[in-house]
């Protein structure tokens, strides 16, 4: 157990982040204005050959002189100029480093900024696309440092033989990434003598801990890492000016060999690891927008199939209690080898409503990985980039949510184009061939996005000096150096799309009560004077997440045409598509534009959040909505899956706990994805509603991200309202 003192700093840090700007007027997760001006500025002015990076030879030098910067290598310096204009931010409780500069504009340097936003109207268009969403190779940055990333580069930049037109490119590559990496460490000297000047004013044990600081900054990220601090510290160091969501990865089994050895040399116990693991989770929530995700994995099983549970898993878990962050977040992979210990303490973090840790399914995920064709060592060293979006760690030049497909507008646009079908089998059939074509035109755009990206780049060089084989190849990712590059399109309402077929079966086809014709008409008419129908079908008819027989048996057969779907479909990297299911917030964005559902929606509301029930349908009980949400294959949609489920406080602990266990045992035996937790009353929810200063770190699960309620659209927190509490009552 912490001592009060521990509690009580990470309780202040976590006070002063939710104080900060990007926390209070929710901005987004890209580059701050300050840091965006010292960008344009850059990008703008960088003609000249003064530019060129001192790690150009005097050779190569000459040969570029009279050549004006490529868009690439504009980018590229542009990146580097926000790093050596960036001010050190260290906060008096702060053990872990690495915040934006938010100081505001002057009224000069927003005249400025308006200027350069309408020079930089002419630059290329490259922001289409999401960036981020990988884990980077932090292993190898342990081992090397960035020092040993530049080397690297050095050796083979001066290997190539610029007479050769294909080693331009790479030359160009490798030109750029060192001018990112050399400013990273420009700003990591200026970091440490921040530090250094603060000890000086400092007294007591501060003072300690800024000159240790000191000493860290003035190795880490440069230099390998030495001991657990340092891996924390240089971890944070590299991913925090990214501006984008570049997730931690395994870090249970990356940060233990050194706990270990600083634990057999005294230099560390475990609740000072916990601390120290605490500061890291804290600090996304001073530069990270809220409710999105920003994870580190733990357990799974490593390479040999053997489960991974260490002192650093359960440190995590003790932290994340500890912090109840919305952004810096725990995901646990667990498997039918994993420990009772292990799943029982991930059940009580979880009842405290710290909404984590989200549960991913080693084996159904490990198994999708190799059904891909992804190496066996990389199957099983992987981590969720985005909300639950699977990806190999340290090798994805994946994009995630490219794009949204609605579902539901899908389905009603068939159904007007089918009103002479004769059973729900001919509409099937229909809804196939017209998501097919959606998602062929639809990638036509990404294709396009990623063609543009390969001539002009958009994700910082940086990020590919820790994807293999980017250094390797000369490549960077956006022109197809990584080893996988998948794109993962989202399928959104696929359960208003289920229980719409289940209303029409019973409806049409059974009952013979109505035609599609007539239905089409009611829904169009947003059930006005047809409210004893609506009520009919969310009431009478059979719903998915009831565990009956004829909507499950639907939920198999859309998700067998998504899936057959997206078959065959190339990617500009000569890739291929592989869907998924959550939905992020885009169930309300879709919703708000789409008109009322045979499944009782009306006009505007959200789409159902994830692949299981649609909110308020699961009302058997736990046990029979996890069934209906696992009666059909996971395994193709490494694109990511969520389930999520709603318990009262008090229905997670105590005698209850053996319940969720058998939930969780479940889960695994059904090879169910990824199951997440909220613990709160709807009454807590309701309240919150009413009087959100009161409830400014209330967190919730919404579609495999966490979020702290009051920050969410209002639609959205009436779509995680209208969850069934569950019970075991």
């Amino acid at each position: 157990m912490l001592k009060e003192e521990q509690l009580s700093r990470i309780e202040r840090i976590r006070a002063f982040y939710m104080d900060q700007p990007v926390f209070k007027h929710h901005y987004g997760y890209t580059r701050v204005l300050r840091q965006k001006l010292n960008f344009m500025r850059a990008y703008i002015n960088c003609i000249g050959t003064e530019s060129i990076g001192p790690a150009v030879t005097e050779r190569n030098r000459k040969l570029l002189a009279d050549r004006p910067y490529t868009a690439r290598l504009r980018l590229a310096y542009a990146e580097a100029a926000i790093l050596k204009n960036m001010e050190p931010q260290i906060g008096d409780d702060e053990l872990i480093v690495g915040r934006p500069d938010y100081t505001p504009l002057t009224e000069e340097e927003k005249a400025e900024y308006r200027q350069l936003e309408i020079a930089m109207r002419g630059a290329p268009n490259t922001t289409r696309l999401t960036l981020g969403h990988m884990s980077l190779d932090y292993p190898k940055l342990l081992r090397v440092g960035v020092n040993g990333l530049v080397n690297e580069i050095k050796t083979l930049m001066e290997a190539l033989d610029l007479n050769v037109p294909e080693n331009l490119s790479k030359y160009e590559f490798y030109e750029g990434a060192l001018m990112e990496l050399e400013a990273l460490l420009d700003l990591q000297r200026r970091y440490a003598e921040k530090a250094a000047e603060m000890a000086k004013t400092a007294t007591g044990k501060r003072k300690e801990e800024l000159e240790r600081l000191h000493g860290i900054l003035l190795h880490v990220p440069a230099e390998p890492a030495r001991d657990f601090y340092e891996a924390l510290q240089a971890v944070h160091f590299y991913n925090f000016n990214l501006w984008e969501l570049y997730y931690f990865g395994r870090v249970d089994q990356y940060l233990y060999p050194y706990y270990e050895a600083d634990v057999k040399a005294g230099r560390l116990t475990y609740d000072d690891a916990v601390e120290l693991f605490a500061c890291f989770l804290l600090l996304p929530e001073a530069y990270i927008l809220p409710n999105v995700a920003l994870d580190s994995m733990i357990g799974g099983t490593d390479a040999n199939g053997d489960p991974v549970e260490n002192d650093v898993t359960f440190i995590a878990l003790d932290a994340a209690e500890i912090v109840h962050a919305g952004n810096g977040k725990i995901a646990l992979a667990i498997s039918k080898k994993s420990s009772e210990r292990l799943l029982r303490r991930a059940i009580q973090v979880n009842a405290t409503g710290a909404t984590q840790p989200a549960l991913y399914n080693d084996d159904v995920i490990v198994e999708g990985f190799m059904r891909m064709g992804i190496a066996p060592e990389d199957a099983h060293y992987y981590a969720n980039t985005g909300c639950v979006e699977m990806t190999p760690i340290g090798k994805s030049g994946l994009y995630p949510c490219a794009p949204y497909h609605n579902m539901a507008r899908i389905f009603n646009d068939v159904l007007r184009a089918n009103q002479d079908a004769e059973s729900c089998d001919v509409l099937l059939n229909a809804l196939a061939k017209q998501l097919r074509k959606e998602i062929f035109e639809e990638n036509l755009t990404i294709n396009r996005r990623q063609m543009e990206r390969a001539r002009n780049g958009g994700e910082p060089l940086r990020v590919s000096c820790l994807v293999g084989d980017c250094i390797k190849r000369g490549k960077a990712i956006d022109e197809g150096g990584a080893v996988y590059n998948h794109i993962e399109p989202t399928f959104v309402g696929i359960s208003n799309v289920v229980d719409s077929f289940a209303t029409l079966q019973t409806l049409v086809f059974d009952q013979k009560r109505m035609t599609v014709s007539e239905l089409i008409d009611v829904i169009d008419k947003n059930y006005e004077g047809n409210e004893a129908l609506r009520q009919y079908i969310i009431n009478r008819i059979p719903h998915y997440g009831t565990d009956e027989p004829m909507p499950d048996s639907f939920a198999k057969k859309v998700t067998s045409i998504i899936v057959d779907a997206c078959k065959g479909i190339t990617t500009y990297r000569h890739s291929t598509l592989v869907p998924g299911t959550f939905t992020y917030v885009e169930n309300g964005t879709l919703g708000r534009v789409t008109g009322a559902t045979l499944d009782g929606r009306l006009a505007g509301l959200p789409l159902a959040a994830s692949s299981a029930a649609t909110a308020g349908m699961e009302t058997k009980g736990p046990t029979a909505a996890l069934l209906s949400a696992t009666c059909w294959d996971h395994t193709p949609f490494m694109g990511g899956i969520v389930i999520n489920m709603k318990f009262t406080p008090g229905q997670m602990s105590g005698e209850n706990e053996d319940n969720i266990l058998a939930i969780i045992r479940t889960f695994l035996e059904r090879g169910g994805m990824e199951l997440q937790f909220n613990c709160v009353s709807n009454q807590t929810l309701l309240d919150a509603r009413e009087r959100p200063e009161q409830y400014k770190d209330l967190l919730v699960r919404v579609s495999g991200f966490s979020a702290y309620f009051t920050k969410l659209p209002p639609d959205i927190q009436q779509e995680v309202i209208d969850r069934n509490e569950q019970s075991f009552e």
